[in-house]
């Protein structure tokens, strides 16, 4: 701790103060307030203690010469007592015979009634208990006392002072101890430390958004917090947690916060700053060391070796409570390195850590975590001005720009902060303009080294995808950019799982939300697994490819911008360094390029055209090319172009004027490595073309082609495709047969004019998702869907079936059932509580009455949705349903009676929603059981009673 703004003031001369009207004000603040009484103690223990607690910088309140005299100050301290935020009451046998002392340990009791003061009794060879009643060695005294107050007031004042602190958890002195003064003395001046905060972290005083994230912590760290503050700690076991973000995120920071709010509550605790950058440095024992210097209060021998270290925390600590930090954690053999395997710390004990990488405690049991993401934008525009103009809102002048800065900073912490202070007093508009212009172009410099640290650690795959995902493919469905990159070489299989774990990439699934607290509950809707990258990511990969060549785009590895890739074309300028290439024309324009442009790009893996015309021969120009994306692109006559699909894994030629007597289809028996097939919105395709027995085809979009009727039965040859897309052709009025289709895992039919859907026994075994909603037509779903045991994701929304059939029974892995909009479904087989592992079943809008009695055996059950069905009573068999998080019955007309009196069995319910219905009475008394509930509405229960 730094106390170096402390040196010299040990002696705190108060010799000056005569009578209690003297000012204690005009001395530097009192931070101990230390009463003692009695000449032997003055020189022993008291002088000891007082030296302790100055000799760590804190200020105390008494006299060095008083001390070693023995002798009493004549003044009662009034305003000392009330200035120390600790008074320390050393009660020996000989306390209570002082005039001056009594009314000093009276007027620490009124403080700590009145102003939250803290004190610590020191019970010196005396026994609590005495001062609890009066008696021992203390009656006599009283006794005295009590001669020269006659009517007893002062008395009785005193006494219940003595009982007060009688009272009080203190620290005792007696013979069993009294060899050991200087242990006993370095426990009580590290409590002291501990309540004057005097071991708190410096955090930037700027700091924003601080409650929700802090509640949440507590919460998972199993603290007691109440009004802002942590009051006990669970003695359960050791916690664990993982604060986790992108850098400049505000990790450490508020670790700092949470540390400093903490710290007290614990026998020692520990910062470990820049593990990282100290590990590299000094090694790996370096921060063992400190930490158990700091858990040992400084005096613990430095180790040499590892294993010595650590397993002296293993036995030194194991009694200790403990706090302990550790910033910027690498992996967990690091963690592992600094606090083992947790078994050696005392129950009681947390741990948090602050990392880039989320895997860091993936082998840690019961470990908790929280991801920090980008600050709100009101909590990010508060923390931006603060530091640009010191107040939490911009001047009105600067309203626009602030809010436009925000923007482009990302809603990134520490660009906020950076950006902000570099504006501080800076009253020209030009200048801020200029900053934000530079923003919207790449990170602030700051920031940019921050990431730079964490790009370098990466293996030389995952920069090439994460580079790819920067410059193309963020927002888009992270499956099909693997294929490219499977093909490279890349092991995208273990490389976009590092980029996650670094917080570098994200990946986003359609997902349902079931509640916003912890713990909070998502159950995944579909498939799609989209890339997600923050923008600051975005700009400061774009900054990466750019430097490899400032001057001249044709050397870079990737031309994602259009002007510059429309400019490397045209000149010609295309080089071996060139791995991808992407044009965007709007939508009026079209260009056309002659075959040559494309010379020297002989290593393009991507190449994005966007409705660009090519004619000629292109030879062996394009012969690297893993990924075409030709949206838009005009039905030309393929054989002109002499295009070589001999790599293509993806082709992409969505929006395209391609018919099915389109001559590129003949290179289709050439595309053997063809994995990816996006047809979709081509207006003209009114059949599929024929598939050649040869192709590897996994992915099949038709997405939107609302003129396709026919299916060439053909598709039979496609034994690996994994995923069919439909969605959207209206005139579809058939399924083709699927049979042959034994990997298929992804079948979507929205918006098809199909009538039935019928599978043939045996096949589609492998299918998990299917996805019929919107299909008018649909009135029959077969027996034969039964057979489809992989399947856990079945949607039937907005169709016109009437009912399910039995079999649905036998669909062991169903997770999400959704049936909503679904107008003339009366009823739900008998046998749907056989589905164990639904977790979801949404039957809004149906006319469903009521549900089947086996229902109750949905035991994975977690969301129930039934608004505006004709549900006329409370499903009882639904209370059984101990997982169940969500209830909505919203809207639902006919659902008369009360709430049942056991709704508190629902021990997992978070939401119940009965808007809309006619349900009467009171709240059952057993409601206040569902600990977990945030959300409860009953607006507009007409006969509610309150």
């Amino acid at each position: 701790m730094d106390i170096s703004h402390r040196k010299g003031k040990k002696t705190m001369d108060i010799s000056h103060v005569t009578n209690p009207s003297s000012s204690v004000s005009a001395q530097p603040d009192y931070e101990v307030f230390l009463s003692f009484r009695g000449p032997v103690m003055h020189r022993g223990f008291a002088d000891f203690l007082y030296s302790s607690l100055t000799g760590v910088g804190i200020h105390v309140f008494g006299n060095k010469e008083e001390l070693e005299r023995g002798k009493e100050i004549d003044s009662q301290p009034t305003q000392a007592i009330e200035q120390s935020k600790v008074s320390i009451p050393v009660i020996s046998n000989e306390y209570v015979s002082s005039e001056s002392c009594l009314p000093e340990l009276n007027q620490m009791v009124e403080c700590m009634d009145s102003k939250n003061r803290i004190i610590i009794p020191i019970f010196y060879y005396v026994d609590p208990s005495d001062l609890r009643h009066c008696t021992g060695p203390f009656e006599k005294a009283l006794g005295e006392h009590k001669k020269r107050d006659r009517d007893g007031n002062l008395l009785n004042h005193w006494m219940s002072a003595l009982r007060r602190i009688g009272e009080l958890k203190g620290h005792h002195l007696h013979e069993r101890n009294e060899g050991s003064h200087g242990e006993f003395v370095k426990q009580i001046v590290h409590q002291v430390q501990q309540k004057l905060k005097k071991q708190d972290l410096i955090v930037t005083k700027q700091f924003v958004r601080v409650n929700s994230h802090v509640r949440d912590i507590m919460a998972k760290l199993k603290v007691d917090y109440l009004r802002g503050q942590p009051f006990k700690i669970g003695d359960t076991g050791v916690e664990v947690l993982g604060i986790y973000g992108m850098p400049g995120v505000g990790k450490t920071v508020l670790a700092k916060y949470v540390y400093n709010q903490l710290y007290h509550l614990f026998d020692a605790c520990s910062f470990l700053g820049e593990i990282q950058a100290e590990i590299n440095h000094h090694g790996i024992v370096s921060v063992q060391n400190k930490l158990i210097s700091d858990l040992d209060e400084g005096n613990a021998k430095k180790f040499d070796r590892s294993e010595e270290a650590l397993s002296h925390i293993r036995e030194r600590f194991c009694a200790m409570k403990v706090l302990v930090l550790l910033d910027d954690v690498y992996n967990d053999e690091q963690f592992r390195a600094i606090v083992g395997d947790l078994d050696g710390l005392c129950p009681g004990s947390r741990v948090i850590l602050t990392s880039q990488r989320q895997d860091v405690l993936r082998n840690i049991k019961g470990a908790e975590s929280l991801v920090l993401e980008p600050m709100k934008p009101d909590e990010a525009l508060k923390l931006f001005c603060r530091h640009a103009f010191g107040m939490n809102s911009p001047r009105k002048e600067f309203k626009k720009l602030s809010t436009d800065i925000v923007a482009a900073t990302g809603r990134l912490p520490l660009a906020l902060e950076v950006t902000g202070s570099s504006l501080f007093l800076i009253k020209s508009k030009k200048a801020w303009r200029e900053t934000l212009t530079a923003l919207k172009v790449s990170p602030h410099k700051r920031v940019q080294a921050a990431l730079e640290k964490s790009y370098a650690d990466l293996d030389t795959n995952a920069r090439e995808i994460f580079l790819d995902i920067a410059c193309f493919f963020t927002g888009m469905d992270e499956r099909i950019p693997y294929y490219m990159w499977d093909d490279l070489k890349y092991s995208p299989s273990s490389m976009i799982p590092a980029l996650q774990a670094r917080s570098l990439v994200k990946i986003r699934e359609d997902r349902i939300r079931v509640h916003t607290t912890r713990p909070m509950h998502e159950i995944k809707i579909g498939e799609a697994r989209k890339l997600f990258m923050h923008e600051i990511l975005k700009k400061f990969g774009w900054e990466i490819v750019k430097n490899e060549n400032r001057n001249e785009p044709c050397n870079r590895s990737r031309l994602w911008d259009h002007e510059e890739a429309l400019s490397v074309l045209n000149r010609k300028e295309g080089t071996q360094n060139v791995k991808a290439l992407g044009l965007k024309f709007p939508n009026i324009l079209r260009t056309t390029f002659q075959c040559d442009r494309f010379n020297g790009l002989q290593n393009l893996r991507f190449l994005k055209l966007d409705r660009a015309n090519i004619y000629e021969n292109l030879g062996d120009r394009l012969s690297s090319l893993r990924w075409l994306d030709w949206g838009g692109c005009p039905s030309f006559e393929v054989q002109l172009l002499n295009l070589n699909w001999q790599n293509l894994v993806i082709l992409d030629l969505s929006g395209s004027q391609v018919d099915k007597d389109w001559s590129g289809w003949e290179l289709l028996v050439l595309a053997r490595k063809l994995k990816v097939l996006n047809l979709t919105d081509c207006g003209n395709l009114i059949a599929t073309p024929k598939f050649p027995a040869s192709m590897e085809l996994e992915r099949l979009i038709l997405k939107g082609c609302f003129k396709l009727i026919v299916i060439d039965t053909s598709i039979g040859n496609l034994k690996k495709l994994v995923s069919l897309n439909m969605n959207s052709c209206h005139r579809l009025r058939e399924l083709p047969d699927l049979g042959p289709m034994r990997s298929l895992k992804e079948l979507f039919i929205d918006g098809t004019s199909i009538s039935r859907i019928i599978f043939q026994i045996g096949s589609m075994m492998m299918l998990e998702t299917l996805s019929a909603c919107n299909c008018a037509r649909l009135t029959e779903i077969s027996d034969s869907i039964g057979s489809l045991e992989s399947l856990t994701y079945l949607a039937l929304d907005s169709t016109a079936i009437v009912t399910l059939p039995e079999s649905i029974e036998w669909l062991d892995k169903l997770n999400k059932l959704s049936l909503k909009n679904c107008l003339r479904l009366s009823d739900l087989p008998v046998g749907i509580g056989k589905l164990r592992s639904l977790q979801f079943l949404d039957l809004s809008n149906t006319l469903i009455r009521e549900l089947p009695p086996s229902v109750k055996n949905l035991k994975d059950m977690k969301v129930l949705r039934m608004t505006a069905t004709s549900i006329r009573e409370f499903p009882p068999d639904i209370l059984n349903l101990e997982k169940l998080e969500e209830i909505d019955f919203s809207s639902c007309r006919s659902l008369e009676g009360k709430i049942p009196d056991d709704i508190g069995r629902l021990s997992s319910l978070a939401i119940l929603k009965l808007s809309g219905t006619r349900i009467s009475g009171q709240l059952p008394s057993s409601i206040s059981r569902l600990s977990r509930l945030q959300e409860i509405c009953i607006s507009r229960c007409d006969l509610w009673q309150s």
